[in-house]
């Protein structure tokens, strides 16, 4: 189980997708930023699904609760688990610059989905 350093995170929530109707995608700032989605284990993000980045934060991951391109990721961002965002706003960035910190949260995360939405291995442990 890979853990991670310190960013802005927090729990994510989208009211059409959990029993609780919980919501804070309000909470989000719509503003440059990259981020990479990940699974919770007492608290803390783990096993990194996805990294990107983006112009406007809470639109992104509205979308990605919504409309996942993937199966795998329609299962994690839909289904049962809990989901832990962690971000850095990059407010003014270029996309250049945003596909560079992509670039080292992907080599520091390393995101992977199977088809079930669940992190490779993680059950290997």
């Amino acid at each position: 189980m890979q853990t991670v350093q310190a960013h802005a995170r927090l729990e994510i929530w989208h009211g059409s997708y959990n029993l609780g109707i919980k919501d804070n995608l309000h909470e989000l700032p719509e503003q440059e930023a990259v981020f990479g989605v990940f699974g919770i284990v007492k608290g803390e993000p783990v096993n990194c699904r996805y990294v990107s980045h983006t112009t406007n934060l809470r639109q992104s991951i509205k979308a990605l609760f919504e409309n996942p391109a993937e199966e795998g990721m329609k299962k994690f961002m839909q289904g049962a688990w809990i989901q832990m965002l962690q971000y850095e706003l990059m407010p003014g960035s270029s996309e250049a610059e945003r596909e560079k910190m992509v670039a080292e949260w992907t080599l520091q995360h390393k995101p992977n989905i199977d088809e079930d939405g669940e992190y490779p291995g993680y059950y290997d442990y």
